[in-house]
């Protein structure tokens, strides 16, 4: 159970980083996809269709990465003990999902919600980061 425990926590990790990629998809979008040339149209089209699903299935990947997290909180608590930078990863990881709910039942797409929000899951890079190299020294 403990090797299923570490894999929720590699899953959790790729989903975070599939759902960082919405951010820099529509950054470069906007900075430089839409400043193209006209006969530079087919790379446009096929940056937007790689795009395209990213952010399609940006929510649905926010639901599976705190999911397997929570999957890996659990087992791993239950076989090693409390991790003190997971929780605190953890902790950050669910106050930004919580913050992406409340902009999906706004529907506000715009607001300092999304600028905590996207602030929140670049400081979970460090925090994961600080995680998975500390994991055996900070354990409770």
């Amino acid at each position: 159970m403990r090797e299923f425990g570490k894999l929720l926590g590699w899953i959790g990790f790729w989903a975070y980083i599939i759902l960082l990629l919405n951010f820099f998809v529509k950054y470069v979008n906007k900075r430089y996809i839409n400043k193209l040339p006209k006969d530079k149209k087919k790379y446009a089209d096929m940056y937007r269709f790689i795009m395209r699903y990213i952010v399609k299935y940006h929510r649905i990947i926010g639901i599976i990465a705190p999911v397997s997290i929570i999957g890996h909180f659990y087992f791993m608590y239950s076989y090693i003990g409390l991790s003190v930078p997971g929780l605190i990863a953890t902790i950050i990881m669910f106050v930004t999902v919580l913050l992406g709910i409340y902009g999906v039942i706004n529907k506000n797409i715009r607001g300092s919600w999304l600028k905590v929000h996207r602030f929140l899951a670049f400081i979970l890079i460090f925090l994961v980061i600080f995680h998975v190299m500390f994991k055996r020294f900070l354990i409770l």
